[in-house]
This record gives C-alpha cells, sequence and structure tokens, in this order.
C-alpha cells in the first residue's frame, strides 16, 4: 500500500481528465489511501468533474490545474500551485497522439513536435523538477507511465512509440541514479487498457485490462521494483515478441496487427 506518511500528504498527476483514463484511476486509487491530489489536464471541465467526486467520495483536499502541459512556459504556473504542499508523489500520465495512426511521413510536422513537447519535453521538466525536490527532502515517490510500444518500432504511431521509449530509457536511468536518495521510481508498461477511447473498439476484448487492475499492479510495486507491465496476457505477448521473435519480425507482427483493424492502410 502506497500511504502518505510514507511520501506526503499530496500526490500530483497529469493526465487526469478523462473520466475512464489512467490518471483518473491513479487518483482515485491514491485518494482512497487518504492521498490528497493535484490534478493536471488541459481538459478544463473534466478535471473539475474529477476532482468534485473525488472530494465527495474520500474527503480529501483535491486542486484541479487546468493546464496545457504542451506549452513552453507551464512550469512555473504548476509549481505556483503545488508550493506550499507537503508533495510526496508525482504520477506522469499525460500523453498526446493523434486519434487515428497513420503513416509518420503523412502527418504534419507540427504534430511531431508536439507529441515530443508534451510525451517527452514535459515528462523530462516534471520528473527534474520534482524530483529534485524530493531528493532534497530525502522521500518521494515517482510513477511514470509508458506504453508497452515502447518496446518496439510500432508502425503507424511512430512518434508515439517513440517517445514511450524515451519515457522508459529515461525512467529506467533514472531509477538506479535515486538509489540510496529515499526517492522510489516504477515505470508502468501497460499494454491495451480500456479507457473507453474510440480507438479500443477494434480490439479482442480478452486482450484489453480493466484501468483499476492496472493502476493496482502499478502502486503495489512502487519501491519493489523499478518497472511493472501489468496482466499475465501482456507480460506473456511481450516475453513472446521480445524473446521468441527477432525485432524485425516483432515490428512487422505489430505492424500487420494495426493494419488488421484497417488503421494503418497502405
Amino acid at each position: 500500500m502506497v500511504a502518505p506518511t510514507t511520501y506526503g500528504q499530496w500526490a500530483l498527476i497529469t493526465g487526469a481528465g478523462r473520466p475512464h483514463g489512467i490518471g483518473a484511476g491513479f487518483a482515485q486509487q491514491l485518494a482512497a489511501q487518504g492521498f490528497h491530489l493535484v490534478l493536471v489536464d488541459i481538459l478544463a471541465e473534466e478535471l473539475e468533474k474529477r476532482a468534485a467526486e473525488l472530494r465527495q467520495t474520500y474527503g480529501v483536499e483535491v486542486r484541479p490545474v487546468p493546464l496545457d502541459l504542451g506549452r513552453h512556459d507551464f512550469l512555473p504556473e504548476l509549481e505556483r500551485h503545488t508550493a506550499d504542499l507537503d508533495l510526496g508523489l508525482l504520477v506522469c500520465n499525460h500523453m498526446y497522439t493523434p486519434l487515428q495512426p497513420a503513416k509518420l511521413l503523412d502527418e504534419p510536422l507540427e504534430t511531431h513536435l508536439k507529441i515530443l513537447d508534451i510525451n517527452a519535453r514535459a515528462y523530462l521538466l516534471l520528473v527534474h523538477t520534482y524530483g529534485r525536490y524530493f531528493v532534497q527532502r530525502g522521500r518521494g515517490g515517482i510513477i511514470l507511465v509508458s506504453s508497452g510500444a515502447a518496446f518496439h518500432g510500432t508502425a503507424y504511431t511512430a512518434g508515439y512509440a517513440a517517445n514511450k521509449a524515451y519515457q522508459l530509457i529515461l525512467g529506467e536511468s533514472l531509477w538506479y541514479e535515486l538509489k540510496g536518495t529515499g526517492v522510489e521510481l516504477l515505470i508502468l508498461t501497460p499494454g491495451l487498457t480500456n479507457t473507453h477511447h474510440a480507438g479500443m473498439s477494434g480490439y479482442n476484448p480478452r486482450m484489453v485490462m480493466e484501468v483499476e487492475p492496472v493502476v493496482a499492479e502499478a502502486l503495489a510495486n512502487l519501491g519493489k521494483k523499478h518497472w511493472v507491465v501489468p496482466g499475465r496476457l501482456n507480460k506473456f505477448l511481450f516475453f513472446m515478441l521480445d524473446h521468441l521473435m527477432s525485432r524485425k519480425r516483432a515490428i512487422e507482427t505489430i505492424g500487420r496487427s494495426i493494419m488488421g483493424r484497417g488503421l494503418g492502410k497502405e
């Protein structure tokens, strides 16, 4: 169990506005464990709804911070909202990817730069800023929500997969560097997860996990492992792609799977 007495009374969660998203799942489970919350998302109206629900259900304090993490100047504004808090836990969950997968060269360059700003630059700024704060106080926890797409080249979502690989390697490297500081770090690499996103409709339901067990497995392993692949099926699938196939075959298999759902048309 993750406890406020171990890390600090407040948790900061990005990408927490979508009602059935992984960020909302973290917010719910951490509120149930007694954390007060700072919730960040570009979806201002949805964010206010999540905050009101959590206050009413769990009796915790919640600060909703509507903020575009793709802005290059977002950090000072966020720091103003957290400067007076006993902040002990950072969950970087936000992400941006085009709704419809497409070939890398078919998408505007501006789209790829936006993916970099939100999925890579913002992660680095948050981890560097709050990670230093946690180290100075000698305790804290960081969870980076990457993706199974980080393990291999993923056709038709190349920018997204590349940024998820950045998050994974950044987290693994920092995990080792934080040894002995009192700050714990975990990378979560979910597979297909039922966030009620339209892009999930083409998948076999047996391959899709619910948000609650994904979040629960991550929280249960913070401080115990540096990396979690949630769910037995995901563990098996990723093992198969990593150990039973060549990288070339794994990339081709993933690409054909996306094409088979009519999303990566030639």
